[in-house]
């Protein structure tokens, strides 16, 4: 029983150091695309737009 156990807890603490660098890229990869997001930001280009109803089938 006590290998058992030695296992469990061994998978258990990969598991969790799994899960820390998931979230670890995770949120560098969000700082990545909120920094590279607010530099490309751009006016936003000026178009026409139309009431749903103003379209007609054809």
């Amino acid at each position: 029983m006590v290998p058992v156990s030695k296992g469990v807890k061994s998978v258990r603490q990969n598991m969790e150091q799994m899960q820390q660098k998931q979230a670890e890229a995770m949120r560098k990869a969000q700082e990545a695309n909120t920094a590279n997001g607010a530099a490309k930001k751009e006016a936003p280009i000026e178009a026409e737009y139309i009431e749903f109803e103003e379209v007609k089938k054809k």
